[in-house]
């Protein structure tokens, strides 16, 4: 996949793996991790849709005030199991804690993805993806846990480790649960202004296929 015409996208977001979704894609990006206050915006009492999209929106406007007349990208994502959100885990007790509620279990993931083009005019988006977990051992959690890989993680796990592999299936979009749904976003990028020189598509949509409607929310 290739971005357009030269154009750098600002990631306002510290994510090494939002940045390598886009790196891949072809895209010229200049990062600029934004300072907002998660907490403050999903603690208002506003459904969980609007809250990551207006955490997104908040992670591009902030980077955007600075840097005016850029394209501007922010996203955000959580884990929602049984009506609880599930951020980054403080440590790894809590980690351990996170994966053990998930196990065997499904839960949802949802993304918020923001644009703010270089006139200043906004846009969002979001993308929800329900997985399910295998039944994961005690042993295998406290592993890697050990690694410290979950705790820049919402929920504690990365889909994309292979060496712990905690995803039983999922239905629609892979990348949404890495942390940046390129169905969304391209159609972000598209609606704001900026040139798309080929078509983007999400091809994480159809890499284990649909799940088996089985566990419970």
């Amino acid at each position: 996949m290739v971005s357009s015409s030269g154009t750098k996208l600002l990631l306002a977001s510290g994510s090494p793996r939002r940045a390598e979704i886009l790196s891949e894609s072809g895209f010229d990006l200049k990062i600029i991790p934004a300072s907002v206050d998660e907490d403050a915006i999903l603690d208002r009492g506003s459904d969980l849709v609007s809250a990551v999209r207006e955490l997104a929106l908040a992670k591009a406007s902030y980077v955007a005030e600075s840097n005016v007349g850029e394209f501007v990208l922010g996203a955000d994502t959580i884990v929602v199991f049984e009506n609880e959100v599930f951020g980054k885990p403080e440590s790894a007790e809590q980690a351990n804690k996170m994966l053990n509620r998930l196990s065997g279990r499904r839960h949802e993931v949802i993304t918020g993805v923001a644009i703010v083009n270089p006139t200043g005019e906004s846009h969002t988006k979001f993308a929800s993806t329900a997985v399910v977990f295998r039944n994961l051992e005690e042993e295998e959690i406290s592993k890697y846990v050990s690694t410290g890989l979950p705790l820049d993680k919402a929920g504690g796990y990365g889909i994309q480790d292979s060496s712990f592999a905690p995803v039983a299936s999922y239905d629609e979009c892979y990348l949404n649960v890495v942390g940046l749904p390129m169905c969304a976003t391209s159609d972000l990028l598209e609606i704001s202004g900026f040139e798309i020189g080929a078509s983007l598509v999400c091809a994480g949509h159809s890499l284990l296929g649909d799940f088996d409607d089985t566990g419970s929310l």
